[in-house]
């Protein structure tokens, strides 16, 4: 009850503090310029500005929140180096947190939502036998980052380390790469604007592009194989 109530009261500020923000999740577009419209805003506040980012993007990530292009505006507002640190410490403190949580106070919610799952019987066996594994096949999987983040929650056998290691391993090149994204967007804006272009970048075009792939084939195709694999052992 006690976490429900914080997750409610929590939910209820979200919403009253940005809420124009919020309604802009239904429009890419306007998604996309309000957060770079509020990003340029806190930047603006130097180092404050950052702590302001970082600090509320811990509570985006814990709740589950689309985080790509959060992490590609930051970088267009804060630069690369300032926008990775902002964006990675955030995301990664977030996980930690809506992983506490999941295995603290919100523990009998995200129980009874993970037994709803045909698949969570079959996970919650795996993680025993192989924790690190599972977490890392996990937080590669196509599923959303809330349950990513509660699931492995109730499993036991996954400790804070090992989370802590799954999230640096597949958190860090990601949030890299939206990094470089933003900076990049951000100078060819800036080149523009002065009347001048600039080459395609092939190596950043070509790692957006393999992302691609893999989040909407390899991704989904490494986890059904998996699942797959862990019915005929249940079999």
């Amino acid at each position: 009850k006690i976490g429900a109530t914080i997750v409610a009261v929590f939910a209820v500020a979200l919403s009253a503090l940005h809420w124009d923000t919020l309604k802009s999740l239904f429009d890419r577009e306007k998604f996309r310029k309000a957060i770079i419209q509020r990003l340029n805003k806190i930047a603006s506040k130097g180092n404050l500005g950052l702590l302001i980012y970082t600090s509320g993007f811990i509570f985006w990530e814990a709740c589950g929140l689309t985080t790509a292009p959060v992490e590609t505006a930051a970088s267009m507002a804060f630069g690369y180096w300032r926008g990775l640190l902002g964006s990675f410490l955030g995301k990664s403190l977030g996980a930690i947190l809506a992983f506490a949580l999941g295995r603290t106070l919100l523990s009998d919610i995200a129980s009874k939502k993970m037994e709803e799952s045909k698949h969570f019987g079959l996970i919650e066996r795996e993680v025993a036998s192989n924790p690190m594994r599972s977490a890392l096949i996990m937080r590669y999987s196509p599923f959303p980052e809330l349950i990513k983040n509660f699931a492995l929650s109730i499993t036991r056998p996954v400790t804070y380390p090992m989370f802590v290691a799954a999230i640096f391993v597949h958190g860090l090149p990601f949030s890299m790469l939206w990094a470089w994204l933003g900076n990049d967007s951000s100078l060819r804006l800036r080149a523009a604007e002065a009347g001048e272009t600039m080459a395609a970048n092939v190596i950043l075009n070509g790692l957006l592009v393999f992302v691609t792939v893999f989040g909407f084939v390899i991704s989904p195709a490494v986890t059904g194989w998996w699942l797959r694999d862990l019915s005929r052992v249940e079999n």
